[in-house]
């Protein structure tokens, strides 16, 4: 429990009320009197501060509660407040709580929040920082008391960012018990990245940072985990030093090195050392080529140092999630424990953050304990966890890093490019997951997701949920967003995404195998949705989106149930376009992933090749069509197919218009979204 130190009037008010319930599980401290309430209608005001924070969360809960009631509510200057006014106040920040209201509370842990109910109205502040109020790095305390108020006590929601995204739940009888909550959110961080933000436009990415506070988001810690090897060790870096670089062949090559190298590890502890961060990125370079240095090839500074090669200290009997390469945990634990310890000895303050990512995703067998100021960002996709197997992977792991004391990041990828914006779904697992990752210990929650909203909305609206409170009851998180999302065609909305789960459930065990792994691997996942999506899924699918559409003609939650057509009329699309080019990659085109799952070339009549080639160009146009139609919805992500364009990977379609001779340029890249 936190301890408030209050004034005697405060606690007089509080802890003489009657019926009190504790919400333990939620809540460092939090009481609420079922006996008393208070009227939303009996709140005239806002008081607010001189902060900005203060003043937009004002300006948020001003907006929120006229809307819910129908009244105005005036925004009054900490200076122009009286305590004659009549009706009750929102006393918004902690600069309004100390001036108006004489109350003093010992200092703020980092995003703590605070909601406390007096006879004048409740209290609303927290932990606030400077810096743009919207960004999630910005501490805002007192906005996170804001959202709570409205959303946990008052139902209005925030399902995504843009269009049709809010729900404001009319009720001028609207009513809040007296409260008295102090608490800090359970996760320390929690993050999603909604696709290629860099892509999208600048009405939509100002939504998503809106999306992002009011579902409580927040990254205020000063931390980075990522890719590391690439930046801190340059091309200058390779031609002065080439044996600080990774031996693949033999032959030194960059990006990835030597991790045993002193030299490396000393210009990686400068690097944490000299970073703006308190947690420091030491992680390896993306992909693979580590370094295949051994007791013989190592280099002459190792040998003269007796310094053992990297592959003495891998595992050998222990393969990765390829079930080729072997694990090379302890090598690279070793070098992050020696960065992180040597880091430590000079600055405790500071700390390492690494991955734990494909071929050193598995606990290291030869240490026996983490340094306290390494910070493991865990690497993985709990969709994958309805393979059975995959789960007790997962679980085993985790299990084995706890036992070296690791302190646990998730790092997750609940929308990535795997899913081609299709309807992927797997809010059971989101939710079944994040609970676990709390009682497992894992300290904070961030990953990858999409903008499209359009096919995935349950799963963010599962993971915000998780994110904010791993401990609240799961099985009421589901049931709170179809009601509240589709009102009246509750029932034919949540049939419509469960068609799509349910499908995912029973063929996950179906689908194809060219690469043999538990996990989400792309090529097996690209060659597999017609397993996993067959054209009866659609068809029910159809059924229960078109029984919603008859339910609800007009208003919020028709616009919601149009909004999921699109995303609907995408998925067809998609899906029939996926299945021409597994049809063509099997005639021999070569396309990127697909081919790789062809055991044999067939050969067919060029007349119906050409017809396949044909579809695959139209329902390709008709794609990009999508894509560009409503860039400032949370719909398909424009960007994600700019992006193959501007890298040059995955050119299904310009393989196909080669095909074909059309010499047409393609509406998306960079460069031409942002005319």
């Amino acid at each position: 429990m936190l301890c408030i130190n209050l004034s005697e009037k405060l606690n007089y008010f509080l802890f003489t009320l009657p019926v009190f319930i504790v919400l333990t599980a939620t809540f460092s401290l939090s009481e609420i009197n079922t006996a008393r309430r208070q009227k939303i209608s009996d709140f005239k005001r806002v008081i607010v501060g001189k902060d900005q924070i203060s003043k937009t969360a004002g300006e948020e809960l001003a907006y929120y509660i006229e809307r819910i009631t129908g009244n105005k509510i005036e925004i009054v200057p900490i200076e122009k407040y009286d305590r004659n006014m009549k009706g009750l106040s929102f006393f918004i920040g902690e600069e309004v709580t100390k001036k108006v209201l004489e109350l003093s509370y010992g200092p703020w842990k980092q995003e703590e929040y605070m909601l406390i109910s007096t006879p004048e109205g409740i209290i609303l502040a927290g932990d606030d920082g400077t810096g743009d109020v919207w960004s999630i790095s910005t501490r805002a305390g007192t906005m996170l008391a804001v959202y709570t108020l409205l959303e946990d006590f008052l139902g209005v929601h925030w399902f995504w960012p843009g269009p049709y995204g809010e729900h404001i739940p009319y009720n001028p009888n609207a009513s809040i018990p007296y409260l008295s909550i102090r608490n800090k959110p359970h996760f320390i961080i929690r993050s999603v990245s909604l696709g290629y933000s860099s892509y999208h436009t600048a009405p939509f990415r100002e939504e998503v940072k809106k999306w992002l506070r009011r579902n409580r988001m927040g990254w205020t810690v000063s931390a980075v985990f990522g890719h590391s090897w690439s930046s801190v060790f340059t091309e200058q870096d390779f031609q002065q030093h080439p044996d600080w670089f990774a031996l693949v062949n033999g032959k030194r090559q960059r990006p990835q090195v030597c991790s045993t190298h002193p030299a490396v590890i000393d210009r990686m502890v400068e690097h944490v050392l000299k970073g703006k961060y308190d947690i420091m990125n030491i992680s390896p370079a993306d992909g693979g080529g580590f370094c295949q240095c051994n007791e013989e090839t190592k280099s002459e500074t190792h040998k003269k140092l007796n310094i053992p090669s990297c592959t003495s200290l891998d595992n050998t009997g222990l393969l990765s999630y390829d079930g080729k390469t072997p694990v090379i945990s302890d090598r690279i634990f070793t070098y992050a424990n020696e960065v992180a310890r040597r880091v430590r000895e000079k600055n405790p303050a500071k700390g390492c953050g690494i991955h734990a990512y494909t071929f050193y995703n598995s606990p290291p067998v030869k240490i026996e304990k983490l340094e306290p100021n390494l910070y493991i960002s865990f690497v993985y996709q709990c969709a994958a966890h309805r393979d059975p197997e995959n789960h007790k992977q997962w679980f085993q792991n985790v299990s084995g890093w706890k036992k070296l004391d690791a302190k646990m990041i998730v790092r997750e990828g609940w929308g990535n490019h795997y899913y081609l914006d299709l309807p992927f779904l797997h809010y059971k697992q989101i939710i079944t997951n994040l609970k676990e990752a709390a009682e497992l210990g894992f300290v904070g929650v961030y990953g990858e997701g999409s903008k499209c909203f359009a096919t995935q909305g349950p799963n963010y609206w599962a993971l915000a949920k998780m994110m904010w409170d791993p401990y609240r009851d799961t099985s009421k998180i589901m049931d709170e967003f179809w009601q509240s999302a589709y009102g009246p065609a509750a029932e034919e909305m949540k049939n419509f995404f469960q068609t799509y789960s349910n499908a995912l459930d029973e063929n996950w065990s179906k689908r194809k195998k060219v690469m043999d792994t538990t996990g989400i691997a792309y090529v097996n996942l690209i060659n597999s949705w017609n397993i996993l999506f067959p054209e009866d899924v659609l068809e029910k699918a159809e059924k229960y989106l078109t029984a919603a559409e008859k339910k609800v003609s007009s208003g919020e939650y028709a616009e919601r149930i149009k909004f999921h057509r699109v995303g609907h009329e995408y998925t067809k699309i998609m899906l029939e376009l996926i299945n021409c080019y597994q049809k063509l990659s099997q005639t021999g085109l070569k396309l990127e992933f697909f081919s790789s799952a062809v055991e044999k070339i067939e050969q067919i009549p060029e007349e119906e090749r050409k017809k396949i080639l044909l579809r695959a160009y139209e329902l390709g146009e008709k794609r990009e069509e999508m894509l560009l139609a409503h860039r400032d919805w949370a719909g398909m992500d424009e960007g994600l197919y700019a992006y193959t364009n501007d890298a040059g990977i995955r050119q299904w379609h310009l393989a196909v218009k080669k095909e074909l001779g059309i010499q047409k340029q393609t509406g998306l890249s960079k460069e031409i979204l942002k005319r």
